[in-house]
């Protein structure tokens, strides 16, 4: 997935639910900068930090993995 379509998914969650960054940030443990860079399509998120800020947010992730070129 795209990183700014990643970050933006996350800013509407973080919008639905009235929280600002900060908040996001106390109740994650991930700083303010990180979430602010990620919802701009800037971080580079680990899957560690992604599932912190979904648990937090209600959402899900879900990875597919599929051979090419065999």
């Amino acid at each position: 997935m795209d990183k700014a379509i990643l970050g933006h998914i996350i800013q509407q969650r973080r919008d639905a639910l009235d929280l600002k960054q900060e908040d996001l940030a106390e109740m994650t443990g991930i700083t303010s900068k990180t979430i602010y860079l990620i919802e701009r399509g800037k971080g580079n998120p680990s899957i560690e930090t992604l599932r912190k800020l979904f648990e937090v947010l209600g959402l899900e992730i879900s990875i597919h993995i599929k051979r090419v070129n065999e």
